[in-house]
């Protein structure tokens, strides 16, 4: 109340002295803003003078920190220059200390940010799953770091006990204790993850009824992209407490398909059937000739069921279901060399209803 009752006295008072004075602060002021970005792209290109690409300086983490510590050293200057009462200026000054932690903090976020060209080329140079995934991870890490210090000397810098305020919340501190169990929870859960390495991002992993690519890992959750192109995100204690399976890290994929030849089928059909599938499948380049098993297993009121089973080395999702397309269509070409339809529920009734209709 002090400083605004001197403020407002301060423009009551006003003379010639005081207009040339606000007059000089507002050029001053207007001028650093206007320079600010001319100047912050100098500083960073005094330190990147090999980059010629104005958008990547303009991108570089500290480029807007830097064009904010030019306008408030503006603003700092014009303070001085209004000789204002010293309440305010004491008011100013701790604004400017809060100012400079925000400026210093959202430059050093900036930094360790996933997306940030630094941390780009960091996983870029060190390409494998495990490294950028440690990235992504320790950079969301970091950044709530940075956010906690700097509340922290905010509120020290406002002439604030930190320790003392923490230990006067009391209750309220328990209370907000119990709400983040979860977020500790799934925070405990991110970082067995990131160290027991059951998956990393890129990887295709069913989780329960999710079955997806992993998009990115984050402290609290994991995203996942499913194959119908929807986002999923899974909190980290909900995967670490369900059985996850990796697709991406198998060694072999396994094919597996159960033909139904009608019942009526006669045995040298079925015979010729099972050896024209085996020799086009041990003419596939793509499947382990070892592990092809082409039977004629069982014999039911359905029909006369063919089990097909094979291993590949395709282990690529994308690629795999193409090869499943290839094998799905030279025994389809089998199956109409040989003038076979495959049974269908219900099919086998009917030709039974019809034999006791005609007799």
């Amino acid at each position: 109340m002090k400083a605004i009752n001197e403020l407002v006295k301060y423009f009551k008072d006003i003379n010639e002295e005081k207009i040339v004075a606000i007059l000089i602060s507002i050029i001053i002021v207007t001028s650093f803003c206007l320079l600010s970005s001319l100047i912050s792209y100098i500083i960073i290109k005094i330190f990147k003078f090999k980059e010629k690409d104005k958008n990547k300086i303009k991108g570089n983490p500290f480029y807007l920190p830097l064009k904010a510590s030019v306008i408030f050293a503006g603003l700092a200057i014009a303070v001085v220059e209004l000789n204002l009462p010293q309440s305010v200026v004491n008011i100013w000054n701790k604004i400017l200390k809060v100012a400079v932690i925000c400026i210093v903090s959202k430059g050093l976020i900036n930094l360790v940010d996933p997306k940030s060209e630094i941390s780009k080329k960091f996983r870029k140079k060190n390409a494998s799953k495990k490294d950028k995934t440690f990235a992504n991870f320790a950079g969301r890490i970091l950044k709530y770091v940075i956010y906690v210090i700097a509340a922290l000397l905010i509120i020290a810098s406002l002439g604030y006990n930190p320790s003392g305020l923490m230990a006067g919340l009391g209750i309220g501190g328990a209370i907000v204790a119990l709400a983040a169990q979860d977020i500790v929870k799934s925070l405990i859960s991110g970082i067995s993850i990131l160290t027991d390495k059951p998956f990393l991002v890129g990887d295709l992993i069913e989780v329960g009824t999710h079955l997806g690519f992993v998009l990115d890992i984050t402290f609290r959750a994991t995203k996942i992209n499913t194959l119908d192109n929807t986002i999923v995100t899974l909190p980290n204690s909900t995967i670490t407490s369900t059985p996850i399976i990796n697709w991406s890290r198998l060694q072999q994929r396994r094919y597996e398909l159960n033909l139904k030849l009608p019942l009526g089928t006669n045995s040298e059909t079925v015979e010729s059937v099972v050896n024209k599938i085996k020799f086009v499948l041990q003419t596939n380049g793509d499947i382990l000739p070892d592990t092809i098993q082409v039977h004629f297993n069982t014999l039911d009121q359905n029909g006369i069921n063919i089990l097909i089973y094979l291993y590949t080395e395709i282990i690529n999702y994308d690629e795999y279901m193409a090869f499943r397309q290839r094998v799905n269509e030279q025994i389809l070409k089998v199956l109409e060399s040989e003038e076979v339809r495959l049974s269908y529920p219900g099919q086998n009734v009917y030709l039974l209803s019809k034999e006791m209709t005609e007799k």
